[in-house]
């Protein structure tokens, strides 16, 4: 017997889904939101949202522009001038009373947790597509928001690193975040020496600095993603081997930059209480 009616589009309930958790409030908001560590619960459903809202965007900048890391490298350095990073004083507090490299050592170890939880998330939501021709299209901007998620965690950790062992990353807003940015993409400590007035500041705020953090972080972030891709096949562990992959980066990128910071020396910092945040 054939059955009449029209033809039912299997990516209908994928639509629905995504339609019941988008979350209207603006993106940088909502990953600030999944990385904020303030205690309260609910971090699993942050992240979801904030994961809806990148996908979301990537969805709209187009496949050319996911495929090619612009979209990666332009929503990156847009996130690191507006990641939650604490001072000195609120990391001491939030990690009973742990200095130097023992608070090091915690920041990485918490950040592989946050970046594990947002690769199984991801994973788990990937899984849950329904594996068919039509929807095998939408599994890219899933794979680039998950990975927009994992390196804001570890943006936020390389700042953080650099408060717990005495050497902040200076400035506020836009240049702060592209110091960030670059020592993220470098794996590398920001050098103070590259930041003496009328030596290095005007060559690492100019334009061609910041074409070239570009391309660097184009180059990063679109092998990050390749590796994310990989992990996914088996589809169905896609939401454990995205968690592992993400830990092991996390860490890896986490120990490299605190041992560049550690060769430099630490710096013993008052732990005098703050407004809280290292950001402006």
């Amino acid at each position: 017997m054939v059955r009449s009616g029209p033809r039912l589009d299997r990516t209908d309930g994928v639509r629905k889904r995504r339609a019941r958790t988008d979350d209207p409030r603006p993106t940088g908001e909502l990953v600030a939101g999944a990385l904020a560590e303030d205690g309260t619960a609910g971090r699993r459903t942050r992240t979801r949202a904030a994961l809806g809202a990148l996908a979301r965007d990537a969805r709209r900048a187009g496949r050319k522009a996911v495929a090619s890391g612009h979209w990666l490298a332009e929503t990156t350095a847009g996130l690191a001038q507006h990641l939650p990073v604490r001072d000195h004083a609120t990391l001491v507090a939030h990690h009973q009373g742990k200095t130097g490299p023992e608070l090091a050592d915690a920041l990485i170890r918490n950040a592989g947790v946050a970046s594990g939880a947002a690769g199984a998330v991801a994973g788990a939501l990937i899984g849950a597509e329904e594996i068919v021709p039509h929807t095998w299209a939408t599994v890219p901007f899933e794979l680039a928001a998950e990975t927009a998620l994992v390196v804001a965690i570890e943006m936020k950790l390389v700042a953080e690193l650099h408060e717990a062992l005495g050497r902040p990353v200076p400035g506020a807003g836009p240049q702060r975040g592209l110091l960030i940015a670059q020592s993220w993409a470098e794996k590398r400590g920001v050098n103070p020496q590259d930041l003496v007035l009328g030596v290095g500041a005007a060559d690492i705020f100019g334009r061609q600095a910041r074409v070239t953090l570009t391309v660097a972080l184009r180059r990063r972030l679109t092998h990050r993603l390749g590796r994310s891709m990989a992990a996914l096949i088996p589809l169905m562990a896609g939401a454990i081997a995205g968690a592992v992959l993400n830990r092991r980066a996390t860490v890896a990128i986490g120990e490299t930059v605190a041992a560049d910071l550690r060769r430099e020396g630490v710096v013993v910092v008052s732990t005098v209480p703050g407004a809280g945040f290292a950001t402006a």
